[in-house]
């Protein structure tokens, strides 16, 4: 075994107890995972930026995390590769050298754990996985667990400033040997994956409710939830406390400590169900504008690129101007047809993303990045459409 690879075991084997006995603190349980004679690779949900300890509490055996790209580039990345040596993940960027160097520890006979959503949800829901995981696996050869957390999205929201005191929990659900998994195809073993991991956090939430305290339980709403149900209007909320309100015609409420949206004139209890509609509607307005319209304009906002060392360079500040097809700063033009991957990060207030292999961000205080993603998700699902309708002629 190698010397480096002898320090992480020995790390973990130390600091394993101490990530038990630290969320034993904040009420959170698990299962514990078996042993098992051969690699394996771990999947979870994703629902806090804490997921990291609590499948880790679960598991006594060493394991290497895949982890953000952007990690790399904070103060504590240094004793981070020194110390656990995560395989970095870059978030809207080429993820091949990430899948061979899962390839390659795992068929070293380490063991490996990934949240292969990608990034958060914001409703609570489970993002479903691609194949791309079902492929992995199946070039590994290796075995598998997955592992789901219940009560994350409510003590940490993806769009909340605010980490909430309350319950959450977390299972080994399925345990799948590399003989079990031989006879499965790259698609069979995706969708187990999906079924193992889904959660929806309002669902558990009503069948057994719990409280989730904090100050500010409102704040950060306006990161997500960007069109009014009553007026129409995008970007118009705007937060203090536990309350949010419209500032075009003043539709409000407040998020309460069992997650519900508590309002007389609202429309929608859960963020959940804001969230869909929202998103049918956006994609509804979407569709009856021009490519040549303006749709949004961001402002204060700092574009920069992202080296191969996970430094970053920055190019400009200014302001994002948005159409059906593309993103512009300046005299930069980003077209969706020249990006090929795309994601968000800190409550939605930034944008990675690879156009024309260079590998970019976005962020600002209050850029609201979600419509540029979603307008590159509407984007992409077109040009598929008219793949098959051109295959089909």
């Amino acid at each position: 075994m190698r010397k480096r690879e002898r320090l992480h075991r020995a790390v973990w084997f130390v600091a394993q107890p101490f990530a038990v006995l630290m969320l034993k603190k904040y009420g959170y349980k698990t299962t514990k995972a078996p042993k098992m004679d051969e690699p394996y690779l771990v999947v979870a949900n994703h629902t806090t930026e804490s997921d990291m300890l609590m499948v880790a509490s679960a598991f006594r055996r060493h394991m290497y995390f895949v982890c953000g790209e952007h990690l790399f580039r904070t103060k504590h990345a240094k004793a981070m590769q020194t110390f656990i040596d995560p395989i970095p993940a870059p978030r809207g960027g080429a993820m091949q050298g990430t899948v061979l160097e899962m390839l390659r520890r795992l068929r070293n006979g380490n063991n490996v754990m990934i949240f292969p959503e990608g990034s958060r949800s914001f409703n609570g829901e489970t993002l479903e996985v691609s194949e791309s995981i079902g492929m992995l696996i199946k070039r590994a050869k290796c075995a598998l667990i997955t592992y789901r957390t219940r009560g994350g999205y409510f003590i940490a929201p993806r769009w909340a400033y605010h980490f909430r005191k309350g319950h959450a929990e977390g299972a080994v659900v399925g345990v799948y040997t590399s003989e079990q998994l031989a006879g499965m195809s790259a698609e069979e073993i995706t969708a187990l994956i999906n079924t193992d991991l889904h959660e929806n956090a309002y669902e558990t939430q009503a069948a057994q409710p719990y409280t989730y305290r904090a100050e500010g339980l409102a704040e950060g709403l306006e990161n997500y939830l960007l069109l009014c149900p009553k007026c129409g209007s995008y970007d118009s909320m705007k937060t203090e406390g536990d309350r949010f309100s419209c500032t075009c015609c003043g539709l409000g409420g407040v998020y309460d400590e069992h997650g519900y949206l508590v309002g007389e004139e609202l429309p929608f209890r859960q963020v959940n169900d804001w969230g869909r509609w929202m998103a049918e509607r956006f994609d509804e307005d979407m569709a009856t504008r021009s490519a040549e319209e303006l749709l949004f304009t961001e402002t204060e906002t700092r574009l920069y690129e992202i080296n191969k060392d996970h430094s970053t360079t920055d190019l400009d500040t200014g302001e994002v101007k948005i159409f059906k097809d593309k993103f512009t700063m300046g005299e930069r033009e980003f077209a969706f047809e020249d990006i090929t991957a795309m994601s968000l990060l800190y409550y939605g207030k930034s944008v990675l993303f690879t156009h024309q292999k260079r590998y970019y961000g976005i962020t600002g205080e209050h850029f609201h990045a979600w419509k540029i993603e979603r307008l590159y998700g509407i984007y992409n699902k077109e040009k598929q459409k008219q793949a098959e309708r051109i295959s089909k002629s």
